[in-house]
């Protein structure tokens, strides 16, 4: 596989919001227009699950290692859904095409996100710990059972204000992560660019991401309701429609050279 050499500043699109449900009906297409094609991908999903769950039972570094490789085999699958959307079965191996020239800047990638993860959630423990402390040793000083209770009742408002503050923290390094392997896979950006990019993308489509999310959630809801096979079907639904928007709000007609043996797009 050729490496990308695109790594100039790309032009944005700013879409409507029903493109957001057009994401998720061109991976319906794409993933259902051949049987084969829906065996590949729920084979590739399952491999990869497979690979990573276990780490998840090494606490902390597992975790860490798992968060990259997934970023990895994120930029593989990326490849397998461009090749979907040319009418092509994906191959097996493109799983993890994401370990080739571009496993560096994917890595890159992976630990930026990583990083920020990080720190979101140092600095949850850092306030979260120090409101606690502070209103255990208020509640401690006071002789009211009345004022005592009022003071540990605070502490939950607390607990659920500093949530709250995190789950924003983590919307723009969701938003960040989201198209940056696509970015980094089919244009050969940097890493960092791969981020900011992602970032922009998605700020100048925010109309068209509630949409997007809120149909994700419709169908997270179906698949869990049909337990694992609903997933099954759901988890490449996630990484088609992904490939759908980063082709529609980058205007995505560069791609990476052809595979030997594939035609050209």
């Amino acid at each position: 596989m050729n490496s990308p050499h695109q790594t100039s500043v790309p032009v944005i699109e700013q879409t409507s919001a029903g493109s957001g449900l057009r994401w998720w009906s061109d991976s319906f297409s794409w993933l259902f227009g051949e049987l084969a094609r829906l065996g590949v991908w729920v084979g590739m999903l399952l491999c990869c699950l497979l690979i990573l769950t276990p780490l998840h039972w090494v606490p902390l570094l597992g975790w860490s290692a798992s968060h990259l490789l997934w970023f990895v085999f994120s930029g593989g699958l990326m490849v397998a859904a461009r090749n979907t959307q040319m009418g092509q079965v994906p191959r097996f191996g493109e799983l993890f095409a994401g370990f080739g020239p571009q496993s560096g800047a994917l890595l890159g990638a992976g630990l930026l996100v990583l990083a920020a993860t990080l720190a979101v959630v140092g600095l949850m423990l850092a306030v979260g710990l120090g409101a606690l402390l502070g209103s255990l040793a208020g509640a401690a000083s006071l002789e009211s059972v009345a004022q005592r209770t009022a003071t540990l009742m605070s502490i939950g408002w607390g607990a659920a204000l500093v949530m709250l503050l995190c789950l924003v923290l983590f919307v723009p390094i969701s938003m960040a992560a989201w198209l940056a392997p696509a970015l980094i896979m089919l244009r050969g950006a940097r890493p960092f660019d791969a981020l900011r990019w992602s970032l922009q993308a998605c700020g100048r489509n925010l109309g068209a991401l509630t949409v997007y999310g809120l149909v994700g959630i419709g169908l997270a809801l179906v698949a869990t309701l049909m337990f694992f096979i609903g997933w099954l079907v759901l988890l490449p639904l996630v990484f088609l429609s992904t490939y759908a928007a980063y082709r529609q709000m980058f205007a995505a007609d560069d791609v990476l050279d052809p595979e030997p043996g594939r035609p050209a797009p």
